[in-house]
């Protein structure tokens, strides 16, 4: 049991931010607790399967600062796998089949409208994306984007935590808990247990944020996502995952499942998976890769929520009214993508005093 501590930062929450938060802050020296109220990564990060992808959207548009987002959390999934050897992701690429000519002709153009990098991304005309991948149903060509991670989130949580808690985390998991600034330090009153102060509080809790008094100011949004994980018989002749109506992640580490997401309900009464979501996902699949639909054995659904604004962006940065209490919240379908950039950028305007881009800084709503 933790006794009464005073730590550099206290952090709320244990999903991509909270754990990326942690890596970063410890890193730089700084004592850190997490504190969950539930278990640790209950929330998006613990989807069975996510992708961290450069490359997103309609028109596969380039991510905010792609290079560098990737590059870090590149850096923290190999470090992770290296402390503490679990198999948690893969670096296998991506593929987007074109379903329709207007697709394709984004496509076609995203290379050089994006300024992507030549070894980031290639587009391929119909025939030769079809004698690539011939398993793809109609299509119009399609992009091969080549730096793309697949991560077994309730893998990659659990690794993070024991090669954090070796670097000196500490956690608090499963406790209701009340906080409160007093001269200029945040208290913690936590169910059963003693108390926990800091003079730095990083909010990173997703959905709580949006029932949070602090961070009513901010326009954050629930969108609740689900997942269908699907089981074969024999291993599926993929080697990357696929973006297609939503994503499809595969890795060869589990050759015969395929996890297929989407985000998409603004309006729902609760987290469960629903029967609608599996047929919609369903459909997805048979759209994309119609030979996989009919050997699907097994099925195991996942649902929870995302936090977003309406630019799609990040929001990270200080209260304006409440010296000490930081925010790294909305990052939708890009949590793995940005997340542990998104909390290098925090650290930096923190300790370094480097301003953070307004593109995902708090400022922007101001």
């Amino acid at each position: 049991m933790i006794q009464s501590n005073t730590f550099d930062v206290v952090i709320l929450g244990s999903g991509i931010a909270g754990l990326s938060a942690a890596d970063e802050l410890l890193d730089r020296g700084l004592s850190c607790v997490i504190i969950d109220s539930k278990n640790p990564g209950n929330g998006a990060t613990s989807a069975p399967m996510l992708l961290a992808n450069p490359a997103t959207g309609r028109r596969a548009k380039r991510t905010w600062r792609a290079e560098e987002c990737f590059r870090q959390i590149s850096d923290f999934l190999e470090r992770v796998e290296a402390s503490t050897g679990a198999l948690c992701y893969e670096n296998n690429g991506v593929l987007r089949p074109a379903l329709t000519k207007e697709v394709a002709k984004d496509f076609e153009r995203s290379p050089e409208k994006y300024k992507w990098q030549k070894e980031w991304i290639t587009w391929f005309p119909e025939v030769e994306f079809s004698r690539l991948y011939p398993y793809f149903g109609k299509n119009y060509g399609g992009l091969q984007i080549e730096h793309s991670l697949s991560i077994n989130g309730p893998e990659f949580i659990q690794a993070a935590l024991t090669y954090l808690s070796k670097k000196g985390l500490k956690l608090i998991q499963r406790s209701d808990y009340t906080f409160t600034q007093i001269s200029g330090q945040w208290i913690f009153t936590i169910k059963n247990r003693e108390s926990v102060s800091s003079k730095r509080v990083i909010d990173t809790s997703g959905k709580a944020q949006i029932d949070s008094n602090h961070w009513k100011f901010l326009p954050l949004h629930a969108v609740k996502g689900q997942t269908a994980t699907f089981h074969f018989d024999e291993p599926l002749p993929l080697s990357h995952s696929v973006s297609s109506l939503g994503y499809m992640a595969y890795t060869s580490a589990l050759p015969n499942q395929l996890t297929v997401g989407s985000t998409y309900e603004h309006t729902f009464e609760d987290l469960e998976p629903t029967p609608d979501g599996l047929q919609r996902l369903k459909s997805k699949l048979r759209d994309t890769l119609p030979d996989f639909a009919n050997k699907i054995k097994v099925t195991e659904q996942w649902a929870n929520v995302r936090v977003t604004v309406p630019d799609k962006m990040p929001v990270v940065g200080q209260h304006p009214e409440f010296p000490g209490l930081y925010i790294i919240g909305a990052l939708g379908s890009k949590g793995m993508m940005m997340g542990r950039y998104a909390a290098y950028c925090l650290a930096e305007s923190i300790f370094s005093r480097n301003k953070t881009d307004l593109e995902i800084s708090v400022e922007r709503f101001l």
